[in-house]
């Protein structure tokens, strides 16, 4: 597996668990890299930090849920 596949494997469980408490050593071990190539290599490949895109999905599932409250 290489490293596009290994971020995109960590991003579709970043995905599934948002509501959950999110580790950067747990988010790192699905990538099976040290915490510090995976920061490195996720800012690389997204252009974000991991946290940064952690907060910036949260935030946007939180405005579609409220878009849809609205809505009803």
């Amino acid at each position: 597996m290489n490293y596009y596949e290994r971020i995109q494997n960590s991003i579709d469980y970043i995905e599934e668990n948002l509501k959950s408490e999110l580790s950067l050593e747990t988010i790192a071990s699905k990538a099976y890299m040290s915490i510090a190539n995976y920061y490195r290599l996720f800012y690389a490949f997204t252009g974000h930090s991991v946290k940064d895109y952690i907060r910036r999905r949260r935030l946007n599932c939180a405005c579609l849920d409220l878009l849809a409250k609205n809505v009803k």
